[in-house]
């Protein structure tokens, strides 16, 4: 599991470094000029000459006063309306671009989200847009945000739903509802034939075919030592080495 969150994380990394690198290299080498809207620039002067956030909302929420306070938040670090515009659509990029990853990594595995997001990444027609400042990028995330929040919710529905269904306790509880189900009726006690309840005699032979046979061992063994016995031949008292004498009468103790 931690080898799988660390392949993870160093996805996350290389997919926003590419795309980042990819833009810069655009914004600073590629791009000729900057496309404002001109009712976004207006809002956002109107917005900065009166109340701030505060007139940006001052109507209602919308996606364009959304853009707008997200336009001035940049504003404010960039000073910059055309200059602030393009980093925010980097931004929105950068996002989109790692939600499509998590998307189809969900769906297929990583190493195919790496794959698309790389192609998103570094697709020249979504680059171009850099130059447009308009919610055009900003669309685009919420909308791959709100299909990646279904595919996880769908995915952790069916996941759900699968450790549910191989829960050995659901298991034994689902085979019990069937052989409940598939349990015949029980018989009539009237049609019941009475069974035989007397004490049966019992043989000797009976108990004798209930006893353990043992087999004979199947497993090689050492062969058994011949016993054997050394005795002197007195029969042949001329040739023997040893002196005979008679014993007779005497003790072991005795012995000369």
């Amino acid at each position: 599991m931690r080898k799988k969150s660390w392949l993870t994380g160093l996805f996350l990394v290389i997919l926003s470094s590419i795309t980042i690198i990819v833009r810069m290299y655009y914004v600073n080498y590629m791009m000729s000029e900057v496309n404002i809207n001109e009712d976004i620039y207006n809002a956002a002067k109107v917005s900065i000459g009166t109340d701030g956030l505060g007139a940006v909302f001052a109507e209602g929420f919308r996606m364009q006063s959304l853009y707008i306070g997200n336009l001035y938040l940049a504003f404010l670090i960039f000073g910059n309306f055309t200059v602030a515009g393009v980093y925010l659509n980097i931004l929105y990029q950068l996002l989109t671009v790692l939600l499509v990853y998590i998307a189809i990594r969900s769906v297929t595995n990583r190493y195919v989200g790496l794959a698309g997001s790389v192609i998103l990444a570094i697709l020249p027609i979504y680059v171009n847009t850099l130059s447009k400042v308009t919610m055009q990028n900003m669309l685009i995330c919420i909308a791959v945000l709100t299909g990646t929040v279904a595919v996880l919710m769908i995915q952790w529905i069916y996941r759900r739903h699968t450790a549910k269904k191989n829960d050995p306790a659901q298991i034994v509880t689902d085979r019990a509802d069937i052989n409940e189900k598939n349990e015949a009726p029980e018989p009539d006690m009237d049609m019941e034939p009475v069974r035989d309840t007397s004490m049966k005699e019992i043989h000797y032979d009976d108990l004798e075919d209930n006893k353990v046979q043992y087999i004979e061992n199947p497993l090689p063994v050492p062969k058994r030592r011949e016993h054997k016995e050394m005795d002197y031949a007195f029969e042949t008292a001329v040739s023997d080495d040893y002196d005979i004498k008679d014993l007779d009468g005497k003790d072991f103790y005795d012995i000369e």
